[in-house]
């Protein structure tokens, strides 16, 4: 008993996993690398491919880098990329996923890691899914083990769908759209066509043509990505029911939303909580303006992938005219230098956006609207103006704006007057930071921190070396299977078979009586 206890134990403590997370996106790598970092403190060994280089070494933890991926330029990601097209933004957001694949498939970091020698093997691989299935190839190059799916990408429908959860067109916006959970009619054909147009697209012509760009590199006896994609245990979301809308899911599909949120109480006392040196000096270097920050601080960031250096003159003058109205202390996240600054405007390439939200002397976060930015400022009950220009964007600022917690500005649309009367209304009018401090509070009343609980159901994969027993029958059936779209089709040709049966039958008794009619006469 006590050998195969030990034996139990030895599968879970020290494993050796790789996680691949090859989004070039800053905010994706935050929470992977909050979730690897959550598994080393368990005392896990995590290989983590990646395009982010560490600042430190840090122990069980190895960065492979795809290096020179920000060395190039991606056109959609811009100031002036806003897609005002629905559909096109699907194809624009898979056509980033090729220009990875052909990126990283030719790095150094990539061929490290295949040259790996034959027969060394992971316990366990953790694949980021939201884009880039070329990269499937790494499973197969170890001899499969368990694979755990994650996305920091919330919850997109596809990846919902991928994993047997049956379709919530009805109630489940689409991430690029400002709809909430209760649409209109024309809302809901809408939202069904665009979440139906990326399954068939992601099926059809992008998962071929990422398999034939691995093909490429690799062989044509490589595993299909579908084989590979079925045979992925479960998928740890970035999702959670109370930002995002309650959705339906099944027991493969873990909800860990916000898990890369540090529960910072204040600017002045989070340094030692990191043990990254750069974001110390930081820190320090921004301590003394947040403490001289008498009437508040506002935050004005795009993410890491707009940039504001981009706008035009015009836009950015209009922007630090409002700025220049308010008594308030402004963060602005800006990747170069600007004159003539007006002095209530602090600007700096780099903020530690999660822990000055934390601070009591926040009042407004404006923001792009990404997904771990509006998590940031739900937790933190700090109230939004969000200028959503692509993807999920759109939905995070519908989310907010519809609970009275955010308000939404074009970026077309900014002008001086416009962005001042939005900040005003904003801190002026107590229900907006009043809304938003109460989902803060129904967030943070949980039974388990969303790590812990993505930390767990790693460790139950590498305990059991599977959770396929958790998969619906939806999983293995398609599209219009789960749906029952077959059943309506039947149905709906036998009520028209029917009908059109009645409608012979009645018109053949007429047509008898009246020639018995005609007879008789």
């Amino acid at each position: 008993m006590y050998i195969a206890l030990f034996l139990l134990l030895q599968t879970v403590l020290g494993a050796n996993i790789l996680h691949i997370a090859p989004v070039g996106s800053p905010s994706h790598h935050i929470w992977n690398r909050a979730l690897a970092f959550g598994l080393i403190k368990k005392g896990h060994n995590v290989t983590m491919l990646s395009h982010f280089e560490e600042k430190e070494k840090f122990k069980n933890f190895h960065i492979i880098l795809l290096e020179g991926f920000f060395d190039k330029t991606y056109e959609f990601f811009s100031i002036d990329s806003v897609q005002p097209n629905k559909f096109l933004d699907i194809k624009t957001v898979y056509d980033l996923s090729l220009f990875s694949c052909e990126h990283d498939l030719d790095t150094q970091g990539f061929k490290t890691l295949m040259n790996y020698p034959k027969d060394f093997t992971f316990d366990l691989i953790i694949m980021d899914i939201t884009i880039q299935q070329c990269l499937y190839t790494l499973i197969e190059r170890f001899k499969n083990p368990p694979v755990v799916a994650v996305t920091p990408f919330l919850l997109p429908p596809v990846l919902s769908h991928l994993f047997g959860n049956p379709l919530q067109a009805a109630y489940m916006p689409y991430y690029n759209t400002l709809h909430i959970d209760r649409m209109s009619f024309l809302q809901r054909i809408t939202n069904f066509l665009l979440i139906h147009s990326e399954i068939l697209y992601r099926k059809y012509i992008v998962i071929p043509a990422e398999s034939k760009l691995a093909k490429k590199h690799f062989g044509k006896n490589i595993q299909s990505f579908d084989e590979i994609e079925r045979n992925m245990s479960i998928l740890i979301s970035n999702y959670d029911p109370i930002l995002c809308f309650p959705l339906a899911l099944p027991p493969n599909i873990i909800p860990a939303g916000g898990l890369h949120i540090d529960s910072v109480k204040s600017l002045p006392n989070v340094s030692n909580k990191h043990a990254i040196s750069y974001i110390i000096q930081i820190l320090q270097d921004l301590k003394t303006i947040v403490e001289n920050a008498k009437e508040g601080l506002i935050i004005f960031t795009l993410g890491s992938y707009l940039r504001s250096d981009q706008m035009s003159v015009s836009k950015r003058t209009a922007i630090l005219n409002a700025f220049a109205k308010l008594p308030q202390t402004v963060f602005w996240k800006f990747e170069s230098e600007i004159d003539d600054l007006p002095k209530n405007v602090i600007i700096r390439k780099w903020l530690p956006q999660n822990d000055i939200l934390g601070d009591p002397k926040t009042k407004l976060l404006i923001t792009h609207g990404g997904g771990l930015s509006t998590q940031e400022a739900m937790y933190h009950g700090i109230p939004v103006i969000a200028i959503p220009f692509n993807t999920d964007q759109h939905s995070n600022a519908g989310k907010l704006a519809s609970r009275s917690m955010a308000k939404i500005l074009n970026y077309e649309d900014i002008t001086t007057d416009s962005l001042y009367l939005a900040i005003t209304e904003i801190l002026n009018n107590p229900m907006y930071s009043r809304n938003i401090k109460q989902l803060s509070q129904r967030y943070k009343d949980r039974e388990e921190h969303p790590l812990n609980k993505a930390v767990f159901w790693v460790e139950y994969v590498l305990r059991h070396g599977s959770a396929n027993f958790f998969n619906l029958a939806s999983r293995d059936m398609y599209t219009y299977q789960a749906a029952s779209y077959d059943v309506i089709m039947v149905l709906l040709m036998g009520l028209y078979l029917l009908y059109s049966l009645i409608s012979f039958i009645l018109t053949s008794c007429k047509f008898i009586y009246h020639t018995v009619y005609l007879i008789s006469t």
